[in-house]
């Protein structure tokens, strides 16, 4: 929507501007608006409204809805912002002042116990029995889930050996990937904003066979192919940027399991990795 504002603005005429300038302020707000409600918001008539939307290659200002829809659920922070003076926002949708500082952290906490709703106890013990049973452990995410990925590949490489995440500097997707066999086990993490190349590591994985477990957010649309042990997990928060803190729960959940499930192993690990801080004067 922005893009195709942007590519057409000088062309438009000064009302059709004066409603773009509206939209681009806040694209997302678009999405809760009828064309009239938009209309009154940007002072021009509904005409300019049908107008604007048919340059901009929308076929009804519905259409152009769902473009905007489809930018929040992607969790663009620019379609997340809200507008502090649109018409009917409250306090809850968006006034000028920001949330205090206690409610992020009571929505963090209410993001957590939403996504432990949703957890089945018994796919996170195959998840966490498969990763210790696996020859090989790898985890992988892009973006803002690249960090939480290396977080899970921290967490498991306490209790067991060969953790690896890919991909490391300089290397492809590919070069990694036909490492992995039907006795690894992949990790991937794909909150939103996912990059198509997460999809096709999915996809990939799931065609040559590797037993894959998918963190994925709790909200914005999942491709076709996902696996069994997939769990979602709630990362709305009352700013434009997600909250990732049930991530790195669920993370900590399954590492939890793991370091039961490997026993003496896991706890003989530890104590190595132990003494080696002591020995190298680490910590």
């Amino acid at each position: 929507m922005t893009v195709r504002i942007r590519g057409r603005y000088a062309e438009l005429s000064r009302t059709e501007r004066q409603l773009a300038d509206v939209i681009l302020a806040c694209p997302g707000e678009l999405s809760g608006y009828s064309a009239t409600e938009l209309a009154q918001s940007a002072g021009v008539s509904k005409m300019t409204v049908s107008r604007l939307v048919r340059r901009l290659g929308f076929a009804s200002f519905e259409e152009a809805r769902l473009a905007s829809r489809r930018g929040t659920e992607w969790g663009s922070p620019l379609y997340l912002l809200a507008q502090p003076d649109g018409p009917g926002r409250g306090a809850e949708a968006g006034d000028a002042a920001a949330p205090p500082v206690e409610a992020h952290f009571q929505h963090s906490s209410e993001a957590i116990a939403a996504t432990a709703r949703r957890i089945d106890p018994a796919a996170l013990e195959q998840a966490a029995r498969l990763l210790a049973e696996a020859r090989r452990v790898w985890v992988c995410g892009a973006r803002n889930s690249v960090f939480l990925a290396g977080y899970a590949r921290w967490q498991f490489i306490q209790v067991r050996p060969q953790v690896h995440q890919m991909v490391a500097a300089g290397e492809t997707l590919a070069e990694t990937l036909a490492d992995l066999g039907t006795e690894d086990a992949l990790l991937l993490v794909g909150i939103r904003r996912r990059p198509p190349a997460i999809v096709r590591v999915l996809q990939a994985a799931g065609q040559r066979g590797i037993p894959t477990i998918l963190i994925a957010d709790s909200h914005s649309p999942l491709e076709e192919l996902v696996p069994p042990l997939t769990f979602r997990c709630e990362t709305r928060s009352l700013a434009p940027l997600d909250t990732h803190v049930a991530v790195m729960a669920v993370i900590h959940a399954l590492a939890a399991e793991l370091i039961r499930l490997t026993g003496a192993a896991g706890r003989a690990r530890i104590q190595e990795i132990e003494g080696l801080h002591e020995a190298l004067g680490e910590l």
